[in-house]
């Protein structure tokens, strides 16, 4: 349900700089898609607007976040880790990689005492 601007208490003074605040961008999208996106936003009990903003607001990376610039995660990018990590355990048997620190640090007291008997 939409609400008609005479239904908002605001001054004129607050819409102007709502409206500064604020831009509009168009898109095109299915009816499908459109379709999906209103149950979605209709199920959080939020504008297809409100909705959308909240999307774009954690996909699209600020210019000054330092965030390395690559691929976002995404549900598909898990759930094949989570695969390559299922399989990776039946092929240990269950059993994680060894820490490969204490891998190293066992390696060089080998390689002192090897150097030691020189």
């Amino acid at each position: 349900m939409a609400i008609r601007k005479e239904q908002i208490e605001i001054n004129d003074d607050e819409e102007d700089q709502i409206m500064k605040e604020r831009t509009r961008i168009t898109i095109d999208v299915s009816p499908e898609l459109r379709a999906r996106i209103k149950v979605a936003a209709a199920e959080k009990a939020i504008s297809i607007s409100e909705y959308l903003g909240r999307i774009l607001e954690e996909s699209v990376p600020t210019q000054d976040s330092g965030r390395a610039r690559g691929h976002p995660v995404t549900h598909e990018a898990i759930e094949r880790l989570r695969e390559i990590r299922e399989a990776i355990m039946r092929d240990r048997n269950g059993k994680p990689f060894e820490d490969s620190t204490e891998i190293i640090r066992q390696m060089r007291e080998e390689r002192s005492r090897e150097l030691g008997q020189l």
